[in-house]
């Protein structure tokens, strides 16, 4: 059997805290908290380690299985599948609010030109195949593909630091809203990490190691958003970033580096995309995975029809338009709530399963 390296499942940590940031989770934040939106992410930063040892704990338990197998036999076929029924949807839901989310990015500062079904096309394909291929090429890709996003937020942020004008986060105030919304963040940040188990942790190298490289890759990806976001409202002000669809590609625009092109704020917007479309694969492997776990067959035939409802419901959404910032709220809400009961319940059954079965 192929094994997963430990680094690989940290990079995958650090995709899927970047994910939600442009589009949604910043736009959500900045509505809510205002200048102090950072404030809200270190908060949520903080709330999210007690989450993130919940899912150490629940690795620990029958380290040769997954987390759909392990809620199988710990609830039993009937509850176990309906359980993973139920995360897998509300996974699918966020996969569609990515899909659509990307689409709209590309679609309106890049390809305004072209059909939203050929972008759409193009981004299925690269879905299908990789989550075809599996969680040792998707990890192998991650890793790959977290040096050049290293590259990019360095290079990029370190321009913008310089541009910061401090007056852009004054009057400076922390109220009950700069608390609430780092809900918001942990929702579609922190939360999405619960997905990591569907590695099962005898199938990672040095697994010994795997806790604190997850929690090192885990404070990386939190502070490089933290970063971004000071960087955001420090240049444009927040009347800007309310003003801009999507005022994370418009900062980009500020970026100046010797000898490279005028159009160099595509080149940075690309690791977005890379957040966006790693969330989305890993995302619907661990729906296929279900899928294959409840019906009990490990045809392609999944991956085809999966790939399928995905591509016509993005359409769908996007055509629609009905995913706002409030829809975006009530889904963060719903998710958030569902996640952690169902993670804290999961803990108290590997912890006390006697009493839990009495």
């Amino acid at each position: 059997m192929k094994k997963v390296s430990n680094l690989e499942v940290g990079a995958i940590t650090y995709f899927l805290i970047r994910a939600y940031f442009v589009g949604i989770s910043f736009r959500i934040l900045s509505n809510l908290s205002l200048q102090s939106s950072f404030i809200s992410m270190i908060v949520g930063l903080i709330i999210g380690i007690f989450y993130l040892l919940l899912i150490f704990y629940i690795l620990e338990y029958e380290k040769d299985l997954t987390i759909i197998e392990k809620n199988k036999k710990l609830y039993g076929n009937t509850i176990g599948n309906i359980l993973n029924a139920f995360t897998s949807f509300f996974i699918l839901i966020l996969i569609l609010l990515l899909y659509t989310n990307i689409l709209s990015i590309i679609h309106s500062e890049y390809l305004n030109k072209t059909p939203i079904i050929l972008i759409s096309i193009y981004f299925i394909i690269t879905i299908f195949y990789c989550t075809k291929s599996g969680i040792y090429t998707i990890s192998k890709s991650c890793l790959l593909l977290i040096y050049i996003s290293f590259i990019l937020i360095i290079a990029g942020n370190i321009s913008l630091l310089f541009q910061i004008d401090y007056n852009n986060f004054m009057p400076f105030n922390i109220n009950n809203k700069t608390i609430f919304s780092s809900l918001y963040y942990l929702s579609y940040n922190i939360i999405p990490l619960y997905m990591i188990g569907i590695i099962p942790k005898a199938r990672i190298n040095k697994e010994k190691k795997l806790k604190s490289t997850i929690l090192i890759f885990y404070v990386i990806a939190n502070i490089t958003l933290i970063i971004e976001n000071l960087n955001i409202i420090g240049i444009l002000g927040i009347n800007l970033c309310k003003l801009y669809r999507f005022p994370e590609f418009q900062i980009l625009k500020n970026i100046s580096l010797v000898g490279l092109s005028s159009r160099i704020d595509s080149i940075f917007f690309i690791k977005y995309i890379l957040d966006i479309i790693i969330f989305i694969i890993l995302g619907s492997y661990y729906i296929i995975s279900t899928l294959k776990s409840i019906i009990k067959k490990r045809s392609n035939i999944i991956i085809y029809i999966y790939c399928f409802i995905l591509f016509i419901a993005s359409i769908n959404l996007y055509n629609t338009k009905i995913l706002n910032t409030n829809t975006c709220k009530s889904i963060s809400i719903a998710f958030c709530i569902f996640m952690t009961i169902s993670t804290l319940f999961t803990f108290y059954k590997i912890k006390h399963p006697k009493k839990v079965k009495s």
